[in-house]
């Protein structure tokens, strides 16, 4: 993804997801599409069955921890479809920005400008490919679950341990009526999952290349500065050179606002739910050997690392640029940009972090909260476990 074609390539398995999805963001933005009222049909029929499920084996505290697993799932998923079409002419227009200002502008550039791009589109594509291998893998893994249970048991089971109302699992017509049902909704959210979490990291990085490409441009200013030649053309290319620092900044301040506006409600969404989600299937190991819970505890909580290390990284490219902007030998430059340079210093103040809608940073300090307070749960049920 380094030049337009390449990106538009990319785009279009993303707008394809985003059609299947019911969010197309970037075809039909803020729109609802038979696909939208097809997917809110499937999770309204999940969320009845659950409560209906619950209800039924309300006596069996374990087998209502098996049915709420993949509530948390659900329910980020879903939250993640409104905010989509919530945000989706954000989005659309996030879009045409990235592709003007930074693809369009810097893929003939200089080697500095050109090897940013390369770099970033590499790493997509990596991440591109692995994501959607890894999360088809597991999907077809979780289908196939059901076949490898009947062969070793002899018994059959669902998918998900939800139960349609008015439905007999046990019956050959309740069986494969929610199987369809199933089946339609895992293929759903894991195109949504592959949607919504690739299009967060591919915009961080796409943000993050921005504010690389500013670090090379003040790079150049800084040598202009250091150099001891002093005329006319030298003071014409430090205002250009000057000028053209001031426009980047800016504009990578605001692509990284960007991504906190259109992502922030999604991260919190993604923490909260993967947190609760982790907390029950720790219980569900301790309190059982039911198998499915290693391997939903581990995509669960790969998933949640994931969004604190984009988080992380993001953290640690505002500090490069900041670091770049604060060791720069302003006191060099004439006496008008030495005064814009104190609006650099100011706006660089407010720090710039992608945040879980403001309630907490994603960062390294808040994934190790997490995980303490993971840890302090695990640690309280297993003692209240071992004196019973």
């Amino acid at each position: 993804m380094a030049n337009v074609e390449d990106f538009r390539k990319l785009m279009k398995s993303l707008i394809v997801c985003s059609k299947v999805a019911g969010v197309e963001m970037w075809t039909a933005p803020g729109k609802l599409k038979p696909a939208s009222y097809y997917l809110s049909f499937h999770i309204t029929v999940y969320f009845v069955s659950t409560v209906w499920t619950l209800r039924k084996y309300i006596d069996d505290p374990i087998h209502m921890m098996k049915v709420l697993i993949t509530m948390g799932t659900a329910v980020q998923l879903y939250i993640k479809f409104f905010v989509a079409h919530s945000k989706a002419q954000e989005v659309k227009l996030f879009t045409v920005e990235l592709e003007q200002e930074v693809l369009k502008r810097y893929q003939n550039g200089s080697e500095e400008e050109t090897a940013v791009l390369r770099r970033t589109g590499r790493i997509l594509w990596i991440v591109h490919r692995l994501m959607s291998a890894s999360y088809i893998f597991v999907a077809v893994a979780f289908g196939l679950y059901p076949a490898f249970y009947y062969f070793a048991t002899g018994k059959v089971m669902p998918l998900f341990l939800y139960e349609l109302p008015f439905f007999n699992v046990s019956s050959s017509l309740g069986y494969a009526v929610t199987m369809g049902f199933q089946i339609n909704l895992l293929a759903i959210g894991v195109l949504g999952a592959i949607l919504s979490d690739f299009m967060f990291f591919m915009y961080a990085m796409y943000a993050m290349a921005r504010a690389d490409i500013s670090i090379v441009h003040l790079s150049e200013l800084e040598n202009i500065l250091n150099d001891s030649t002093k005329n006319e053309e030298h003071s014409a290319e430090l205002r250009h050179k000057w000028i053209q620092c001031m426009h980047d900044h800016q504009q990578s301040t605001s692509f990284f606002s960007t991504v906190e506006n259109i992502f922030g409600l999604m991260c919190l969404a993604q923490v909260s739910t993967a947190t609760l989600s982790i907390c029950d299937a720790m219980l569900l190991v301790l309190l059982t050997d039911w198998y499915p819970t290693y391997s939903y505890l581990y995509v669960v909580f790969v998933q949640l690392s994931g969004f604190f290390v984009i988080g992380h990284l993001v953290e640690l490219k505002i500090d490069a640029l900041y670091n770049k902007i604060i060791s720069m030998p302003w006191y060099k430059l004439p006496v008008k940009e030495q005064k814009e340079f104190r609006f650099l210093l100011s706006r660089q103040q407010c720090p710039m972090i992608l945040t879980a809608y403001g309630f907490h940073p994603m960062n390294f300090e808040a994934y190790m909260s997490v995980l303490k307070g993971l840890y302090q749960f695990f640690v309280m049920i297993l003692q209240y476990i071992g004196r019973n």
